[in-house]
This record gives structure tokens, sequence and C-alpha cells, in this order.
């Protein structure tokens, strides 16, 4: 954000009958346009900057602001003692002194420590650097282009690989240079990701654990029609096409290659090249001689988990496969045990919630290792022992997030003969256990050792607090209390509330009343919607769930607004049911629940049945779309960015997982699709987009427009030139002000 934030102070007299004589109370500031939506990153509490965990695992290194000077500070787990390894102006003097002029002490909040040494490396510039701290120093170790799109290291950070105009090359611990690809171009991609990052997939380029051989992703997009973005600061307008592969249509040719550097060859896995899978989650094998890769059908109904010869890139074994009508998501590799290399960890949600399986390296199932009617949502590391482990789920409540600590009781078994074993035990008999308390979203950091826990949580009423946890269940000490920053403004009042779905299921909302609330007036509604699939915006944590967007909710609420939300079904953590029941008709259950939540907030707060309005963005703005034609006769006011509207014209990963191809599900397709229900829309909508959205194609507002306009259906619209899906800078501060003024106007709140 550019725009400083702008407060304004408002100052007033209490009655000095209800006051000691001469006492005055400075009245709370009032939050402004401005600081609500432009800048609101001054509102977020404050954290301990750089938290990391030394290479030891006994001792951890942040940044310090102290007596106006910034230093680097390195704390004993056990006693606290604190060591200043170097400050701010020291680090700038040193730095320019071995050629790195501009290399600042806040670098080191981003560098990682190289295992129990009093080195951490760096990326700046181009250049990997270690910084040794004791004493201060500086060793340049590799350099390369430094618009490099994506960069990766061995183990060691001897070798760097990295993208450059769509090709991989390598550094080599010797210095030299060596281009991996060179027929790259921006329809034939390498080393970067892939399928549209779907699956979990972020990256494209992965050094195996002995830093000899890199796997990395290819894909030919020239398969997919050329889609037509138009560049509109051209005179004339020029014309820049893309890949946008639409439900039903081609996917790009993806591959997987693998270089060996100590040879400088290359070889590809052996996948079919008439496949259509979806070649996700790569892993590789603890010793680097096997490569493993989730391969998704694509239909999504089937997974199989294989691994590849990483010498010959041949295909040696299926391990196992995963089978479900509705869609198989793969997000994680496998995750092998620091002390069983012939043992792994996986996620699957195949009795209805996300657990952890252990596996052999063969493909036979050994134990479900986690229970409980919980998705699990993250891994967060081994113990000392190596055979237990951290987890991260949200345990009975999914506003919650808490860490567990789990063991594996490592099954006995018999190899009877070649390939078939006698298992004693495929459940796992030790229960996870909570080492978090109370209420909130926990962020855990696990020391490298696996003794320690950095706790980083906060909840609707904490903004933010650090714990130090012994790993058993104890809060060794408290290192850090954020302030309110709000605690000076003129807010609303922040709740939780549960109502139900229309089959009895909980529904969790959050609401925000407007400060000083009249009962006895009523007030306009304004419902904050997303409800997509792997959505979450009722947590337990400051701000509620959904960040910065809070802010202007709260900056509405002063405006005489009753802002609220939901999670309805679909969303994240309630169990694969709950997520599933929207297969092949995106919106129908969304909507119940969506009209749900209103109908609780009519019920329990002094709002406005006439004066309903709602607002969401990308899966939120086919949300506003849908609820506006579909359920037209709650909602006065609408508006809708960068919507999807036809599913059709949505990519194959993501559409096609919730709603199959259109060609097997013709009535599903044309039944979410808001354009088919506009003679429903009984309020004012405004739908706004950049031109250049390359996530939700433009198509899908024009095609919803000519729907609107065939129906006689007046709409509100506004393009944003040449931005993308998300808006930037003027354009976001124009599309907040418009969209405040919209709502203003159409639902004239009496502000407060």
């Amino acid at each position: 954000m550019n725009s400083r934030a702008c407060l304004w102070l408002l100052v007033l007299a209490f009655g000095l009958a209800l006051q000691p004589a001469g006492a005055q109370e400075t009245a709370k500031k009032k939050l402004s346009f401005e600081s609500s939506t432009l800048a609101p990153f001054g509102f977020f509490p404050r954290a301990m900057r750089g938290l990391k965990w030394h290479g030891d695992g006994e001792h951890f290194s942040y940044l310090e602001r102290k007596d106006k000077t910034t230093r680097f500070v390195l704390e004993s787990t056990k006693d606290g003692k604190k060591t200043v390894l170097v400050e701010g102006k020291a680090f700038g003097l040193a730095a320019t002194a071995a050629g790195l002029k501009g290399l600042a002490l806040g670098s080191l909040a981003g560098a990682s420590w190289l295992e129990q040494s009093m080195v951490m490396r760096l990326d700046w510039r181009g250049k990997r650097i270690d910084v040794g701290l004791s004493p201060l120093g500086f060793k340049t170790k590799l350099e390369y282009p430094a618009k490099a799109e994506a960069t990766t290291t061995t183990k060691d950070g001897g070798q760097i690989a990295y993208v450059l105009d769509h090709d991989v090359y390598v550094k080599k611990r010797s210095g030299t240079e060596h281009r991996i690809t060179s027929s790259g171009f921006k329809h034939l991609t390498h080393g970067v990701a892939v399928h549209r990052v779907e699956f979990g997939i972020t990256d494209g380029l992965w050094w195996d654990p002995t830093g000899r051989r890199l796997a990395f992703y290819r894909e030919d997009l020239r398969v997919v029609d050329p889609y037509p973005i138009v560049d509109w600061t051209k005179t004339p307008a020029r014309l820049s096409p893309g890949h946008y592969p639409m439900a039903g249509t081609p996917n790009g040719l993806v591959s997987i290659g693998i270089y060996d550097s100590r040879d400088d060859s290359l070889l590809w896995l052996d996948v079919p090249d008439d496949s259509d899978d979806y070649l996700t989650n790569v892993a590789w094998g603890p010793q680097g001689d096997r490569l493993y890769v989730a391969h998704v059908a694509r239909g999504q109904d089937r997974m199989t988990l294989k691994s590849y010869n990483a010498v010959t890139g041949k295909h040696d074994l299926d391990l196992f496969s995963e089978r479900d009508e509705q869609w198989t998501e793969p997000e994680h590799g496998p995750i092998f045990l620091p002390t069983q290399d012939n043992q792994f960890l996986w996620f699957s949600p195949r009795d209805g919630f996300n657990k952890l399986y252990l596996y052999a390296s063969d493909g036979q199932l050994l134990q479900q290792v986690t229970t409980g009617d919980y998705d699990v949502a993250a891994f967060k590391g081994f113990d000392a022992t190596g055979l237990g482990f951290y987890f991260e789920a949200c345990g009975d409540d999914p506003r919650q997030k808490h860490l567990f600590h789990q063991k594996i009781v490592a099954p006995k078994y018999e190899i009877k003969q070649a390939g078939v074993r006698d298992l004693e035990m495929k459940l796992n008999t030790m229960a996870a256990v909570s080492l978090t308390g109370g209420r909130g979203q926990h962020n855990a950091q696990v020391s490298s050792n696996g003794r320690w826990v950095l706790d980083r949580h906060s909840n609707l009423e904490l903004p933010l607090a650090i714990d130090l946890l012994d790993g058993k269940s104890h809060v060794h000490r408290r290192l850090h209390t954020a302030k309110n920053p709000l605690a000076d403004y003129d807010v609303g009042t922040e709740s939780f509330f549960v109502t139900k779905t229309e089959d009895g299921q909980k529904l969790y909302g959050h609401q925000i009343l407007p400060p000083r609330l009249d009962p006895n007036e009523k007030h306009p509604v304004l419902l904050y919607v997303y409800s997509g699939p792997h959505s979450q915006f009722v947590r337990d944590e400051w701000m509620g769930g959904l960040g910065g967007t809070n802010l202007w909710l709260h900056y509405m609420a002063t405006k005489g607004f009753i802002c609220f939300r939901v999670d309805g079904r679909g969303t994240l953590n309630r169990g694969i049911e709950w997520q599933q029941c929207i297969h092949r008709q995106l919106g129908k259950a969304e909507i119940k629940d969506q009209v749900a939540g209103l109908a609780h907030i009519l019920k329990t707060t002094p709002a406005d049945a006439s004066r309903v309005g709602v607002t969401g963005w990308s899966y939120g703005g086919f949300m506003t779309l849908s609820l506006m034609s579909r359920a037209g006769k709650h909602f006065a006011a609408g508006v809708a960015g960068a919507p999807v509207t036809d599913w059709s014209y949505y990519e194959t990963g993501y559409g096609e997982r919730y709603m199959d191809q259109p060609r097997e599900n013709v009535e599903g397709y044309k039944l979410s699709d808001p354009g088919n229900h506009v003679k429903g829309i009984e309020g004012r909508l405004l739908v706004v987009q950049g031109s250049s959205d390359a996530t939700v194609v433009w198509q899908h507002t024009i095609n919803f427009l000519g729907k609107c306009i065939k129906a006689g259906v007046d709409v509100d619209y506004f393009v944003y030139p040449g931005q993308l899906h998300g808006l930037r800078g003027k354009n976001r501060e124009h599309f907040y002000r418009k969209m405040t003024r919209f709502f203003e106007r159409e639902l004239n709140p009496k502000s407060e």
C-alpha cells in the first residue's frame, strides 16, 4: 500500500456530574476510510521480527529494537539469556566494506542458520551470501542472475538451481554454470509450478537429499488453445495471448526431468505421452535414488502414488491407489521417517477426515497413525526420537487450531513369504496430545532437535502472543505479547455466532455490530461472502480469520452497518463430506447456508431485513451473483468482484474437480451459472473486474452482462483496465471507495 494512514482525532468531554471534579476523558479515535483500506498493515499486531530457530535447537534468534537501535539477538531456551550478535550500524558498515553496500541488518529476517554454526545464509541481489556472526564477516558463495524466477539450493548450500527465461540452470560448487534445458519460452516452461498451481503445487525444482540430482517440471502449453488477453496501454491495443485450459479442453503436457550434476546427464520420467494425469506431490526418497509422484487421473476420482528409478527414469512401482466418487486431491508428498527411511507418512481423508497413515516404501499400509473426527491441517516436524511428530489441527472446534504431538507405535509384522506380511496392528493405539490449550489459532515452529516449540497464537480478543513450549504440553515462558493496535479506536463489537443448516448441522459465523448500537433503531446489513473450497473466513484469531478486509468491515460498522460472514458447506476443517456435498452443484448448498446466516442476524440483532447488502471477490463474486439472482428477495444491493459465472469458462483442475467436465454435468453447469437466473435479481447490483484477469477471465463478466441485457435486467458495471485478479494501488483504492459509496447510497445507513 502506498498511502499513509490518515487518522482523525475526536475529543469529547464527559459530563462532570459523572466524573470526579475536573476529570476529563479523551474519546477514542475514529477509524478512517484511508487507514482501514489503504494502510491496514498499520493495524496488524507487532511480532518478533525474523523469529527462527538456531540449528542447535536450543537457541532462537530475532531482530530486536531497543534504545533506537536494531540488533540481532540469540536467546537461550533454558534460561532466557540473550546474546547480542550484531547491531544495525556495525552490520551495515561491515557489509559495505565487504562490497555489499545496501545490505542491511533487516535482511537477516529472511536468512537461515547453517546447522549448528554461527553462520547464516541469505539471498541478496543475485548473490548467495554466508554471514558469519561470531566474528562478523561476509562471504559470497554463489552468484546467479538477480532476475531468476525460481531458486533452490542443495542441503549443504553448495549448488543452486534457478530458472531464467523459462529454462533451468545450475551453478555448481566450482562456480561453473550449466544450462540444463534450452528450449524454454513463454509457452514451454521449465522448473516452475504447473497444472495451474493446483494439488498443492507451488514450485517446480527439487534437489535430492544428497545434493546430486535435481528434479524439475516441464509444461508444454502449446496444446492449450491460446486465450486473448489485450494490452490496452499500447497504441493500437496489442493482443498478448496466454494459455488457459478451460473445463473440458486439453491440459498442458507435463513431464518431469532429472538432472545428474556429476555427469550433467538429463533424463525424463517414463510417463506415457498420451497420459492425461496430473503429476503432483513430487518427493525424493531419502537416498536420492527414487522419485515419488502422485498421479491424479483427469477425472480426479483416482490417485495412484508411483515411484520412479532416478537412475533410469523408469516407473518401478505403484505403491497404492485411492478412489473417491467426488474427488481426490493429494496436497502432500510422502513424509519419510528420519529413523526409518523405508517408512513414510501419507495424508488422506479416506475415513471422512484428513488423517496421517504410515506406509512402508513398497506401498504396504502399516498403520493409521492419527485418529479423531477432525482434519489434520499441517505436519510440523518430528520430535527428538524420530518416532513422534507434531501436527496442527482444529480439534473439536473448527474455528480453533492447536498443536498436537503424536507418537508412532511401530507396527510389528513378519514377512511370511515374498511380498506378503502378517501385520499385528493397523490402528495406532496412542492418542494425540494437545500441546496448546484454550482458544485461538496456533502456528508452531518446531526446533531442529524436536525438543522445543515457538508457538505464535492469537484469538479474537488477543492480537498476538508468542510462547516457548517445552514440547511436553507446558508453556516454558511467554516471549511476547503484542499491544492491541485498535485499542485507541472507536470500532464495532466483534463476536462469533452459531446457527444451523437446513439439515441441522452447525454453521459458524462472525459479526461486527456498530459502536453504541441502539436496539430500537434498525440497521442495514452487509454480508461479506466467499464460502468456496479451501477457504475458512471464520477463525478464532485476530480479525476473526479475514485479515485486513475485516478492518474495512469495522469501518462499515462505524457507518452504521451490521456486518457478518458465515463459513458454509464446502469450506475447510469440517471433514470431507462437508466439503464434497457441493460436488456437481456449486452454489446450491452455499446459498442456503448464507441465507441461514442472514436469518440468524435478522433474528438476533436490530437489523433491517429490507436493507441487506452482499459483496465478495472471485468465488465470493460468484456467490454474490448467486445470492442476488437465486435468493434475490433477501438482498437489496450487491457488489460482485471478478466473479465466476459460467464454470465451463474456468480452468480444468479446479473447475472439473468440483463440477466434472461440462459434457458430464450439463444440468449442473446450467444451474450453477447465475446468468441463467438474472430475472431473480431484485436489488441493485454492481459488477467489477480487471480487464487482464488471467484467473477468472473477463469472459465470465462479459457473458453475465450479455445475459442481463437479453433478460432486460439493469445492472451496474465497472472495469479496471489492465488489472489482474487482484486490484493494486490506485485501482484498489478506487474500488473500495466506489463500493463503500455504493452501499451507502443503496442501503442508506445512519453514520455513527
